[in-house]
């Protein structure tokens, strides 16, 4: 797909401001690129460009800690199965609409952003993680396959397993580097992925990873529950937006 200079130049500065709201919290860069481009280009060009950009973005973020060894020890299961499942939301692309996907992805996007305002917290017990770790790692993966974004419900699992600030947010990296891994796959064998989308792509990386290297800094100054709150607010609100925006199509 072309693009012209005004998209590109709005394509690159979502990715930046993704790029530095990742850095803040430790997600958000597909959410956000997801949400705001489904607007404009559509929910399939919009997943294809986003997939190098968070890949890279979440390696980084995945061994930028100490607990890389630990969690995928105690978490292995749930990262096996968050990926492997995205194959079956990509097969399941071919059956679903994408107006239907993108209005899916909204309600992900207001589901995720409201229960992070009200700060949900469930909480899973030992004995029960395996079990709640290969379900929740399966439905992880396949909302991926569908909609490009891997938060729902995963981040959830793993705030519910009790892990701290630093760990959760390395924890996060591994998830959305393993589901970015799996999505590339998918929409290369779908044909979504082509040279020429991974070109403008390639140019989203810069802005993306050195935004989130700024936000990345700006966390230890700022105080993240207020930024958080701003940011499951902003979720909330795209998610509702791209609803009603499908759901005008579909009427």
């Amino acid at each position: 797909m072309e693009y012209t200079n005004v998209t590109t130049a709005i394509i690159l500065g979502v990715f930046g401001f993704a790029g530095l709201i990742k850095g803040v919290v430790g997600l958000g860069l597909p959410p956000i690129v997801l949400g705001l481009l489904t607007a404009i280009i559509g929910i399939h060009p919009a997943m294809a460009l986003v997939a190098l950009p968070a890949f890279i973005t979440n390696i980084v973020q995945a061994i930028s800690g100490q607990y890389w060894h630990t969690l995928w020890l105690t978490q292995r299961l749930f990262f096996f199965f968050a990926t492997i499942s995205v194959a079956l939301g990509c097969l399941l692309t071919q059956f679903v609409d994408q107006t239907h996907m993108s209005l899916l992805l909204g309600v992900l996007l207001v589901c995720y952003g409201s229960l992070g305002i009200i700060q949900f917290k469930p909480r899973i017990s030992a004995p029960w993680q395996p079990r709640a770790g290969v379900l929740l790692g399966v439905c992880n993966g396949v909302f991926t396959g569908l909609t490009g974004s891997s938060a729902v419900p995963g981040v959830f699992y793993l705030q519910a397993i009790g892990l701290p600030k630093e760990k959760l947010i390395q924890a996060m990296g591994i998830l959305f580097t393993c589901s970015s891994l799996g999505l590339s796959i998918g929409l290369i064998w779908q044909g979504i992925l082509t040279p020429s989308t991974s070109a403008l792509s390639v140019a989203a990386l810069l802005p993306a990873t050195l935004c989130m290297f700024v936000g990345a800094k700006l966390r230890k100054r700022i105080s993240v529950a207020v930024f958080q709150r701003i940011f499951y607010s902003a979720l909330t609100l795209l998610g509702a937006y791209v609803i009603v925006k499908n759901s005008a199509l579909i009427v």
